[in-house]
């Protein structure tokens, strides 16, 4: 087990000391203006509205926004944690107090407990490069993973690279027990500092991606992998232990993806953030699925973004606190982007992949670009995606003919008309989501007629006997031309069987 960076003592002073340092504390501390300050990261403005003499805003000052405050009143707000026994997280000098490390509050919108995640600070408030064995804290890609995961309870839980352990916390609120693994050990004691403070506690163990939970099996595993697709970059050689595997392109996630499903229980889950390559001729989705076959799992890959090499070094430039223009800047960005040309990258996907041990002989693996805003959280979509599937696994074609189908709710049809001869012509018609996964689909008539038809009172074939006498056609035709897109309208959640998958 790995130890926090405070003994026990001072870790219950600590804890007292933030009790007051919620998540809804400083929200009601820095108002409207102040909250969407920080959000863009202005945090000159937000000092600029904490009053003096306050024991929250000197918390605020010291752990959010990283300024230095006067002795005496770091001693009040820290109370009834002596500054003695907190080296670990401060740096004293000449009468006034730093913080070394990030404390944020943080809070599950489904739970009422409060959280606090320890962390380095980032580089907007620390400017300059981040030193190689850098925590990151919570980010766009940390929140983007949390809410993500379909939640349910469980028996056993695994967080790879948990880093700070944001993962691990929301684990920990639906699962019996929780391992988390990092290969840093700095990671694991602030790790190890963020369950103790947040009153978890979980099963912190050292090593590279699966190595330490070789032969375990756990109902829903995590990843936020160092998935940067690079030359094999690793800390200490111009990399970061967050985002850096010291692997060659994207073979992080190609080891993981191929496998997370040796350590999922049956019928268990995993989700995890990924980068691939999209080589020069853009099959992306056959390159990555390719990695999921043979793992007995059901898979569901999105590409919510494709970045260009140029764009994509400069953002991790970026994140890694690098000054654009300065000759380490120039020579890194270089020698970066002469690796991706020769190795004939012409883009990055970066995106989700969750996969559902399933033990099939045929598994249901789909990668599709989900570039569309959907309703968060998306685990709950994910999850019924999943669900969609075990039942069409249950149904073959005879089966579905005899379920009773219904529309879902918040499908709406829309139709773009252009002007003509005869008045206005239906140019393209859709089928749209107002909520969930907000699909859109381009349809013809017969099938957005078939969509309103189906209200559950009757099997689908008689929705197709009925059909087929319309338009004049034989009614197996008319099966086997629409079967196959009936099975899409459920997968997507267009339709729903009347009885819950």
């Amino acid at each position: 087990m790995t130890t926090p960076l405070l003994d026990s003592f001072a870790l219950d002073a600590l804890g007292a000391a933030l009790a007051r340092y919620t998540v809804d504390d400083v929200h009601a501390l820095l108002g409207l203006v102040g909250r969407a300050a920080h959000e863009r990261g202005d945090l000159a403005g937000v000092a600029r509205l904490l009053p003096r003499g306050d024991r929250l805003a000197d918390l605020v000052r010291l752990f959010l926004l990283g300024d230095e405050i006067d002795e005496r009143a770091a001693r009040a707000a820290l109370h009834p944690l002596a500054l003695e026994a907190a080296t670990p997280l401060l740096e004293r000098s000449a009468g006034a107090v730093r913080a070394r490390l990030e404390i944020r509050p943080y809070a599950d919108a489904d739970r009422t407990d409060p959280w606090w995640v320890v962390s380095d600070f980032g580089s907007d408030v620390r400017p300059g490069p981040l030193a190689d064995d850098h925590v990151l804290g919570i980010g766009a890609a940390s929140l983007t993973l949390a809410q993500a995961v379909a939640r349910r309870p469980a028996r056993r839980a695994l967080d790879i690279g948990t880093g700070c352990g944001v993962q691990a916390l929301h684990l920990a609120a639906h699962a019996a027990s929780v391992v988390a693994t990092d290969i840093s050990t700095r990671a694991l004691r602030m790790a190890a500092t963020t369950a103790a403070l947040s009153g978890q506690q979980w099963d912190l163990r050292a090593g590279s991606l699966l190595d330490p939970v070789r032969g375990d099996q756990f109902d829903l595993v995590v990843a936020n992998p160092p998935f940067v697709v690079s030359p094999g970059l690793r800390a200490g050689s111009g990399g970061y232990d967050y985002r850096d595997s010291g692997l060659a392109g994207d073979a992080v996630c190609a080891a993981l993806l191929q496998g997370v499903g040796s350590v999922l229980a049956p019928g268990g889950t995993a989700s995890l953030l990924a980068n691939w390559i999209i080589p020069a001729d853009g099959d992306w989705a056959g390159r990555v699925g390719r990695w999921v076959a043979g793992t007995g799992c059901d898979a569901w890959i999105w590409q919510r973004e494709v970045v260009d090499p140029g764009a994509y070094v400069t953002l991790w430039l970026r994140d890694a606190g690098e000054l654009p223009g300065s000759a380490r800047w120039v020579q890194r960005y270089t020698a970066w982007l002469d690796w991706f040309e020769a190795s004939g990258i012409v883009a990055v996907g970066m995106g989700l992949a969750t996969l559902h041990r399933t033990d099939r002989n045929d598994p249901r693996i789909v990668c599709e670009d989900v570039p569309q805003a959907v309703t968060a959280p998306a685990g709950t979509h994910i999850g019924g995606w999943f669900a969609r599937q075990d039942w069409l696994a249950r149904h073959d074609d005879p089966a579905l003919l005899t379920s009773r189908l219904r529309v879902a709710e918040g499908v709406l049809r829309t139709r773009h008309d252009l002007p003509s001869s005869a008045g206005w012509r239906t140019e393209l018609e859709q089928l749209r989501q107002s909520g969930g996964m907000r699909w859109e689909l381009e349809v013809d008539e017969p099938v957005a007629g078939l969509v309103a038809a189906c209200r559950g009172a009757v099997p689908l074939a008689v929705t197709f006997a009925v059909m087929a006498s319309a338009f004049d056609v034989p009614t197996d035709q008319l099966a086997a031309s629409l079967l196959p897109v009936v099975r899409d309208l459920i997968a997507r959640g267009f339709l729903e069987p009347e009885a819950a998958p």
